[in-house]
């Protein structure tokens, strides 16, 4: 249980960045530093459980659990890189914050659904 409020924690964590440390911002993309998004997104999967990970990794049964359905999407959308700076990453903040809200509402119910899949 304590890993799950830890997940939510970061999570909040990496909105906030997005929406606050952004080092350039225009209209609904804003420019957040590749460094500052990794150090967040590197403790969140190091909180997830061994088989929720092995869920993300798989192409099967994702649709029945939303949240890894979108955190497949949300890591997929924070690893866009802007094309003259390497070191920034292209964040369509009305999305992310969408699916990191989609995230922090399921996956505690997913989670539990995971670990009894593979434990039974």
């Amino acid at each position: 249980m304590a890993d799950i409020i830890a997940i939510k924690d970061y999570l909040k964590k990496l909105q906030k960045i997005i929406n606050f440390d952004a080092d350039f911002k225009f209209g609904g993309i804003y420019l957040v530093k590749k460094r500052k998004i990794d150090d967040i997104t590197c403790c969140i999967i190091a909180s997830l459980p061994d088989s929720y990970k092995k869920m993300l990794k798989t192409k099967n049964d994702v649709q029945k659990y939303s949240s890894v359905l979108s955190y497949g999407l949300l890591s997929k959308l924070l690893a866009r890189k802007f094309f003259l700076d390497k070191n920034l990453c292209m964040v369509n903040v009305n999305e992310v914050n969408k699916l990191i809200g989609a995230v922090l509402m399921t996956i505690e119910r997913d989670i539990k659904n995971i670990e009894d899949l593979f434990n039974s």
